[in-house]
C-alpha cells in the first residue's frame, strides 16, 4: 500500500490548525510535524496556498465535485455548508489569508465556473446569453460573499437555513430567465 503524502500532510495541517494560527504554520513546522521530506512536500505542493487549496477540495468539497446539475441546488448547497462547517476552523482562517493566491479567490472563482457550468446545462447547446452570464457571476460572488460572512459569525445560521435562503434568493432573482422559480434546479428538497 503506497503512502499518501498528501493526505498526511493535509491531515496534519488540519491538525495544527486546531491549536496554532494557520498564518503561523509553515511549511518548516509542516515537515517537522509530518517527517515528510522537503523535496516531497515541493514535489507534490507550489506553496502553502496551494496546500490550502488541495485541503479544501479533498477534504471539504470531497464529494461535492462529483454532483452534477442533475443535483438540486439547494442539496449541493445545503452540503456544501456542512462540509464547511465541518471544517470551520480551518476554513475561516484560511480565508482570512489575503496573500497571492489565496482560497478565498480559489473559492470565489470556482463558484463562478461551477454556477456557469449548471447555468449552461439547463441552457442547452447554445452558449448562454451575457446577461444569463452576468447574472451567474452576480450570484456565486453573492453566494460565496454570503459564505464569508458566515463564516465569520460566531452565532451563525445552521448549513440548513443558509442553503434555503441562498436557494430561494436565487429562483426569486431569476424568476425571469429560465433559471427562475418554476426551475426543478432551485428546488428545496
Amino acid at each position: 500500500m503506497a503512502i499518501d503524502i498528501h493526505k498526511i500532510i493535509a491531515d496534519a495541517l488540519l491538525k495544527m490548525c486546531a491549536t496554532t494560527p494557520l498564518k503561523a504554520i509553515t511549511i518548516q513546522k509542516l515537515l517537522n510535524e509530518t517527517g515528510v521530506s522537503r523535496q516531497a512536500f515541493y514535489n507534490r505542493f507550489l506553496d502553502k496556498n496551494d496546500l490550502i487549496r488541495w485541503v479544501y477540495e479533498h477534504k471539504v468539497l470531497c464529494n461535492f465535485l462529483d454532483n452534477g446539475p442533475e443535483t438540486t441546488y439547494y442539496l449541493n448547497t445545503l452540503n456544501f455548508y456542512k462540509a464547511i462547517n465541518k471544517h470551520r476552523n480551518f476554513m475561516k482562517q484560511a480565508c482570512a489569508l489575503t496573500d497571492q493566491n489565496n482560497l478565498s479567490d480559489f473559492i470565489f472563482d470556482f463558484a463562478y465556473k461551477y454556477d456557469l457550468k449548471w447555468h449552461q446545462h439547463y441552457y442547452g447547446e447554445e452558449p448562454l446569453p451575457s446577461d444569463y452570464v452576468y447574472l451567474t457571476w452576480y450570484h456565486a460572488f453573492a453566494s460565496i460573499a454570503t459564505l464569508m460572512v458566515w463564516l465569520k459569525t460566531d452565532d451563525q445560521e445552521s448549513p440548513e437555513v443558509m442553503a434555503t435562503r441562498i436557494t430561494k434568493t436565487r429562483s426569486i432573482s431569476m424568476s425571469d430567465t429560465l433559471f427562475g422559480i418554476n426551475n426543478k434546479m432551485y428546488e428545496i428538497k
